[in-house]
């Protein structure tokens, strides 16, 4: 069956939809209704699409198409109207990550999709990595054990660019509006939800204590190297130590510590290693598991109900202190302008050490974070 479809947010990460969608309409999957941007379609985009219905309204593009489905790959602060706007035109929903910025935005969405008897999918790419369903299928049978805890780590690096690229980018808020664009909230949002998945404690009630170290080492609002510990109703500890001010940049791992086995999924590559075993494994995008669930009944791999830890998790980072400003005597500053880099020295291991030992940066003694 041939599905339609509507894009909101074609620039950015948009465009990755854009050439996945190109690629599904050869197959006759899906077929393109039209596109909403507030900027004009880049070359790529209006070669391959431009002859389609383009509008700077959602709303008005939705009234005039009627898709069966809407994609939103648009800013998170905006993903609750446009949202709404999609379901309220009785559309199926596609919405990528993080879905919304607030708790309250959270239910309001939950609560209308249900309502309106429609699937509405967050974006989360690594819940479609077959490395993360055999990993899942590994510890609910047993296989490594019991789980004495979970910990992530990841280290990448953002110039100053990164900080420039929207008015929302860094900030916890914009015009007195949530936008929880932290490091633990956004680039390390699949971190988060799915070290959550693996320990099935997916909803609002399933976590019971929280604690979060909160550093920055630009001038933003928000985070850039932090370390979240948390535990679950299941009694798991689950630690997340991150850094976009690595020197040595590297894909993000979660590591399970089980009593039996150990195994780490590096759910970037689709790359699960059990006891030092690599097993690689294929993915399924979140719109080709939506089309599927539509067509078929598939599960959903990430239905906007089971967001709930991590929209708690993500309010929690929102409403914590400020981050706190890091010393330059603990910095390097490689570069200058907009392509120059500040790097914290030693942080690839610490933010490993926290994830392998499931303990705080304070508890690792940096001197950084103290």
């Amino acid at each position: 069956m041939t599905r339609t479809v509507v894009l909101a947010g074609a620039s950015g990460y948009g465009s990755t939809y854009l050439r996945e969608i190109a690629e599904l309409e050869a197959q006759g999957a899906v077929r393109l209704l039209g596109v909403c941007d507030l900027r004009p379609l880049d070359a790529y985009a209006d070669r391959q699409f431009g002859d389609r219905p383009f509008d700077t309204r959602l709303d008005r593009l939705l009234a005039t198409t009627h898709p069966d489905l809407a994609i939103v790959a648009t800013p998170i602060h905006t993903h609750l109207p446009l949202g709404r706007q999609v379901l309220d035109a009785d559309c199926h929903l596609l919405l990528e990550k993080p879905p919304v910025p607030s708790a309250a935005e959270w239910r309001e969405l939950v609560t209308l999709a249900r309502h309106k008897g429609l699937s509405c999918q967050v974006g989360f790419q690594s819940l479609g990595s077959g490395a993360y369903v055999r990993l899942a299928e590994l510890m609910a049978a047993g296989e490594l054990g019991e789980i004495r805890g979970i910990g992530c780590y990841g280290a990448w690096s953002r110039d100053a660019t990164y900080y420039q690229r929207a008015d929302w980018a860094g900030r916890r808020e914009l015009h007195g509006v949530p936008v929880a664009d932290g490091a633990l909230t956004n680039p390390f949002a699949h971190a988060v939800v799915t070290a959550l998945a693996l320990d099935r404690s997916t909803g609002w009630d399933d976590i019971t204590t929280m604690e979060a170290e909160l550093l920055r080492v630009r001038d933003i609002q928000v985070d850039d190297t932090s370390c979240l510990r948390l535990r679950t109703g299941r009694d798991t500890v689950i630690t997340i130590a991150v850094t976009l001010a690595a020197g040595t940049p590297t894909e993000p791992v979660i590591v399970v510590h089980g009593t039996r086995r150990r195994a780490e999924l590096h759910y970037t590559r689709d790359l699960l290693v059990v006891d030092g075993q690599p097993e690689h494994h294929s993915r399924t995008s979140p719109l080709e598991n939506l089309l599927a669930h539509l067509d078929d009944g598939v599960p959903l791999q990430c239905d906007i109900t089971a967001c709930g830890a991590f929209t708690r998790v993500l309010e929690h980072v929102n409403a914590t202190s400020a981050p706190r400003l890091i010393s330059e005597r603990w910095l390097t500053n490689d570069g200058d302008g907009p392509q120059g880099r500040i790097r914290i020295p030693g942080v690839e291991q610490a933010v490993r050490a926290s994830a392998e030992q499931l303990a705080t940066f304070a508890e690792l003694a940096e001197p950084w974070a103290v």
